[in-house]
């Protein structure tokens, strides 16, 4: 399906295309931050993945890596958007390398951020944060009983400052504030990339010269220290997959260390070859 998206031209000259995905429970919005530091001479295209912001769907749906990337791609498709850097955060990290299995031609260079490889949902919370999500209302009279709910209940401070970011008005009419995505889709996603493994995917992306960089916060608690380091020792005979570990942020590193992390996007557009 083509998902619903923002797209911010580049200004001048432009020297490449960088389309980003958000992680479980965000929407493309998340991403104009991101991109007000880029698109000088980037064009940026940031997508609503299935089952959120404006990207809803009939449940039942598929729900696996799989069906993310066929998304991505046939909105690069539509949108005349290739070939991209393609940035993933957190589970957004599954649907780009799924896309670069089903379409390599679209992909330019693959960003990873904070998501394992391997393991429940690809690494992190996995169950217990599908946990959470059955008790989490959709729902809060205000933003102050939201924050005092995930306080309480989430699982993970980094996941609760994520939600309570993408916390939105309602509907005009409507009073409080609601979270701008389908929770039985987000549950399903979580279950059907249960035994998801990326390191395939990446492999062969790297066979093709696809650039990879992948990116952990230091005080991560969804990428563990001890799989990212795992991951680094089995990547390693392949110069074209590169992992970095960052100081002083965790798992929202591309929103905690903006300006680095624009830098970084530049820096890789630029040393990412069009093949």
């Amino acid at each position: 399906m083509e998902l619903a998206s923002r797209y911010w031209p580049a200004r001048n000259n432009e020297i490449g295309k960088i389309a980003l995905l958000h992680g479980m429970g965000g929407t493309g919005a998340l991403w104009r931050p991101i991109a007000a530091g880029l698109e000088e001479r980037i064009s940026v295209l940031a997508l609503d993945q299935r089952g959120h912001g404006e990207s809803r769907v009939s449940l039942p749906a598929g729900f696996s890596p799989l069906d993310y990337g066929r998304d991505v791609a046939e909105t690069l498709e539509a949108r005349s958007f290739s070939p991209a850097v393609i940035v993933g955060h957190s589970m957004g990290a599954r649907s780009a390398c799924a896309l670069v299995q089903l379409r390599p031609d679209l992909v330019r260079g693959l960003v990873l951020v904070d998501l394992g490889f391997e393991g429940p949902a690809g690494g992190g919370l996995g169950q217990t944060l599908a946990s959470f999500l059955r008790i989490l209302p959709m729902t809060f009279p205000d933003r102050a009983q939201a924050r005092t709910f995930m306080n309480e209940k989430c699982p993970d401070p980094a996941i609760a400052q994520y939600l309570m970011a993408v916390l939105a008005l309602g509907p005009s009419g409507s009073t409080g504030v609601t979270f701008p995505f389908q929770k039985d889709a987000l549950i399903a996603t979580i279950e059907a990339a249960e035994n998801a493994d990326l390191r395939l995917w990446i492999r062969a992306a790297a066979g093709k010269n696809i650039p990879v960089l992948a990116l952990r916060g230091a005080a991560s608690t969804v990428w563990s220290k001890e799989d990212f380091e795992r991951e680094r020792r089995d990547f390693s005979d392949l110069t074209h997959v590169v992992f970095e570990e960052w100081e002083g942020t965790g798992h929202g590193l591309p929103f905690e260390q903006r300006a680095r992390f624009t830098a970084r996007l530049q820096e890789f557009l630029i040393a990412a070859p069009l093949r």
